[in-house]
């Protein structure tokens, strides 16, 4: 299968993979409210209608993110699972 390979600061995140009818994203936030900002990493997506997530974590100027696009048989398990996240009308 496809997968995406995520490190941060050269130390692995997680190998998140999908099977089939689902969609895969990697992606920085950041959110600035008055003086503060949050910039956080998510990895995640959706999958036969559940969401799943790898990572959604905080991080800090100075900090470097590597995603490689990998062919794989094994996958990390999502740390989130939210079953029938989407339903239909």
């Amino acid at each position: 299968m496809r997968a995406i390979e995520v490190h941060l600061n050269g130390g692995k995140v997680c190998t998140a993979g999908i099977r089939f009818n689902a969609a895969l994203n990697a992606s920085v936030d950041i959110i600035g409210v008055d003086a503060n900002y949050d910039v956080t990493l998510r990895v995640g997506g959706l999958e036969n209608d559940d969401f799943v997530i790898w990572s959604d974590r905080e991080l800090r100027v100075g900090d470097e993110i590597n995603i490689r696009i990998v062919e794989t048989k094994l996958m990390d398990a999502p740390v989130l699972r939210n079953p029938n996240a989407v339903s239909e009308p």
